[in-house]
């Protein structure tokens, strides 16, 4: 996690200064009156929009910030087609040497294609394979520096490199030139490297493509939403009335949401509990999941045991307040836990998942606490063992099943490893749920966001364990894995869990 972080700031400082190059050609170039005006011209609008494109490609990747700005998200494809522009002309006129030219052209028009696949997902288009395979190939590759935040965070671009035309003044930019040359050759060389992978990653999701559910004549298996984006304060407004509206007409079961520290305590969780007061009148399920503090790392560093305390306290409140179904004390404590706290040991898990049951059940007994697994190996399979057996005091066990870099290929390895932990316990077994389930449609696309949900959602009805499954998540906050867009529409897989739960609803 540490050299996760350390290779995720080295990038975050290229990209940096690769804005900064840009400007500063792009000024010049547009100074020099012996360039070209055509070359003057692509060069000073795709400088000028450079920044602007960036923000508007930040901002209109999220609901609570992008409908003011969506109308405008082709600013960003059209600036990445500039780059690319700007390169060939360069390159047609012997404006740059070949050497420095065409590796920069390839870069530029990767990033471009890319940008451009991106936006037709956005406006629920379905673009090429090939463009597809490149969108998933470049996320392999910035997974690399950020893991699998590149999935699902939209911060995380290409910066496009504009072709020098002129002569280097200093020795010192000669160098940079050949730096950023070099950058954009490993670069390019990586995304070409993930592509063979990426189209397999692609194709893997058509295996779910006609699962079918099976029926549950008991009426014993619910399905749910996750709502909201993970809370540090009250629910936003937009994200209230929108998740609210998608859950009364889907007809959800349950409601999952994510509630982090901050939110936990005071105005918020007060504005939290009144907030979704309308769905307790009803029979749906109430899920949570405490999150970690934004100083999570430093805070369990300075004393793991005032640390631990806070939360417990934290659990305490949100038991006592919101009155859950279900309690999930840590967010998926071997991979998100780890990422934000760092690799903790199993009984550091063990203790706090057993005071932190403890207090629940000391609320209300009617509380079941959870704990649920994401990352299938080693320290998940102990962590697992010891919540399903008997004698913990978990009274349900979950997983999140979700997609990797590699499309469905790692779901279906996931699915076949959680299968084999649920046999270990076939007499009287605990509840399972499935606390996660989704796809990432910027990057993979979203038809096979939806295959990703039904193949998870058909594989849970068909294990008997299993109660029940949430979907990750209502819509594009934080995260781009939403059933809603950024512009308010909702993507196909809505349609598919519509269908799947009209099917099992004649069943119960």
């Amino acid at each position: 996690m540490t050299s996760l972080r350390a290779f995720g700031s080295f990038y975050l400082a290229l990209c940096i200064a690769m804005i900064m190059w840009d400007i500063l050609l792009a000024g010049r170039i547009a100074q020099l009156r012996r360039t070209p005006r055509g070359f003057q011209a692509i060069t000073g609008l795709a400088g000028l929009l450079l920044v602007p494109a960036l923000l508007v490609a930040f901002s209109a990747s999220s609901i609570l910030y992008g409908r003011a700005v969506y109308l405008v998200a082709w600013l960003w494809p059209f600036t990445a087609i500039l780059f690319a522009l700007q390169t060939l002309y360069a390159l047609s006129r012997r404006l740059v040497t070949p050497l420095l030219g065409f590796p920069l052209l390839t870069y530029n028009t990767i990033i471009a294609i890319i940008a451009v696949a991106k936006f037709a997902i956005a406006g629920g288009g379905s673009p090429p394979q090939f463009a597809l395979a490149l969108n998933a190939a470049q996320a392999s590759m910035l997974g690399t520096f950020f893991g699998s935040a590149a999935l699902w965070n939209p911060i995380f671009l290409q910066i496009p490199l504009f072709a020098p035309s002129l002569p280097a003044r200093w020795r010192f930019t000669r160098f940079a030139r050949v730096g950023l040359a070099s950058v954009a050759i490993a670069m390019t060389a990586l995304v070409l490297v993930e592509l063979p992978g990426a189209f397999a990653g692609i194709r893997s999701y058509a295996s779910h493509e006609n699962d079918q559910l099976q029926e549950h004549p008991e009426g014993d298996f619910k399905v749910g939403l996750k709502i909201f984006p993970d809370l540090r304060g009250a629910p936003p407004p937009l994200a209230l009335a929108n998740d609210l509206s998608l859950v009364d007409t889907l007809d959800f079961d349950a409601i999952s949401i994510v509630v982090n520290p901050e939110a936990a305590r005071g105005v918020p969780l007060d504005s939290l509990a009144r907030s979704i007061e309308r769905t307790r009148t009803d029979s749906t399920m109430l899920i949570i999941t405490l999150g970690y503090p934004k100083n999570a790392r430093a805070k369990i560093t300075e004393s793991p045991a005032a640390y631990t305390l806070e939360r417990v306290k934290d659990v305490d409140r949100l038991a006592r307040r919101l009155r859950p179904d279900y309690l999930l004390p840590a967010l998926d404590p071997n991979d998100e836990g780890a990422r934000i706290l760092g690799t903790q040991t199993n009984d550091y898990w063990v203790d706090y998942f057993t005071r932190a049951a403890r207090i629940s059940h000391g609320v209300n007994r009617r509380i079941k606490v959870a704990v649920s697994m994401s990352t299938y190996g080693p320290r998940d399979s102990v962590l697992y063992a010891w919540a399903a057996a008997p004698g913990s005091p978990i009274d349900v066990v979950g997983f999140s099943l979700l997609p990797g870099f590699d499309g469905a290929r790692s779901l279906d390895t996931y699915l076949r490893v959680a299968q084999r932990w649920m046999r270990q316990f076939p007499e009287k077994p605990k509840d399972h749920w499935v606390f996660a389930a989704g796809g990432y449609p910027l990057v993979h696309g979203e038809d096979n966001q939806k295959n990703s949900i039904r193949g998870v959602l058909a594989w849970a009805t068909a294990q008997a364990p299993i109660k029940g499954l949430v979907v990750y998540e209502a819509g594009d906050y934080n995260t781009i894995r939403g059933l809603r867009a950024p512009g308010g529409r909702l993507r196909s897989a809505t349609t598919e869990l519509q269908t799947a739960m009209k099917a099992l609803s004649t069943t119960r």
